[in-house]
């Protein structure tokens, strides 16, 4: 089982970062593999929200996983479990989390935490920290860097919009 959290500095209150993280369909394409986000059903909020999103990894064709939003906390966290549509006990079942924490000066602290396994029977814990220390690491890293652009984009424009009403 591999574990990653990393923690960013966004210069945003946490109204602002959850108003943009709570939309499901974008907060879900943070991940550079997941090229576009179905829903199931009309639900697009909160615990039990059922999502296909199709992955393409470094520009293979469209694969779709099956998500389940497992942990909605408004306005603090957000949480889901991925799995392969075939195979749902292999081919990488992990889950994402990202977590809201007010700080000083109207910025927010935004935790983002992958837990999941290789599940592979014959290098087990082995490949799980490859992946961790050869990838996913990075990966985490980069979805972090892509919320605070975003979101501090996203301030400004309600900021300005705030200003001109």
């Amino acid at each position: 089982m591999l574990y990653i959290q990393e923690s960013i500095r966004i210069e945003a209150p946490i109204e602002v970062a959850w108003a943009w993280m709570s939309d499901l369909e974008r907060l879900m394409q943070v991940n550079e593999f997941h090229v576009a986000v179905r829903f199931e059903t009309d639900q697009r909020r909160g615990k039990g929200t059922r999502v296909l999103i199709d992955h393409s990894f470094f520009g293979s064709s469209p694969e779709a996983r099956g998500a389940r939003v497992t942990h909605w906390e408004e306005g603090a966290g957000i949480g889901w479990v991925e799995t392969d549509l075939k195979e749902p006990r292999s081919a990488f079942p992990h889950s994402s989390q990202y977590r809201l924490k007010a700080l000083p000066d109207g910025a927010t602290l935004v935790s983002d935490e992958l837990r999941g396994s290789l599940n592979l029977p014959f290098l087990g814990k082995v490949a799980d920290r490859l992946l961790r220390d050869m990838f996913a690491s990075r990966i985490v890293r980069r979805e972090c860097a892509y919320l605070k652009e975003h979101i501090e984009e996203f301030a400004a424009g309600w900021k300005a919009g705030r200003q001109a009403a």
